[in-house]
């Protein structure tokens, strides 16, 4: 399964070393970078994504996720801070893990479980 991938408001440089390392596990098929959010829950209804990287804007916090998540139900949102620093997974559930310690290799075991990376490779 190629997990179809957005990514939203996100710095190249941050984006760049985020789709590097799920790339390392699962099979990420990037099919468009947006850099503004206008009518943002509309285009992503369009592209149907599987899992959107979300990088926050300013002083926002992670909640920003919370209405896309109520009308994209079926997406994942991984929502990141500007340096990278820090992470939340939103998903349908509703659901918000934290990950305080943003680590490589937690967010590819997490992510990971969560789509079935069997077809990974072909």
């Amino acid at each position: 399964m190629k997990v179809r991938t957005v990514v939203v408001t996100m710095s190249p440089l941050l984006a760049d070393i985020v789709l590097k390392l799920l790339k390392s596990g699962l099979a990420i098929d990037l099919v468009e970078v947006l850099e503004g959010r206008e009518e943002l829950a509309q285009r992503l209804a369009d592209i149907r994504p599987d899992l959107v990287l979300l990088g926050l804007l300013e002083t926002e916090s992670d909640a920003c996720a919370r209405p896309l998540l109520a009308s994209l139900p079926y997406a994942r949102f991984l929502v990141l801070a500007p340096n990278g620093q820090r992470a939340w997974l939103h998903e349908m559930r509703p659901h918000r893990l934290a990950l305080p310690s943003f680590s490589r290799r937690r967010l590819l075991r997490i992510l990971t479980s969560r789509y079935d990376t069997s077809a990974h490779g072909e």
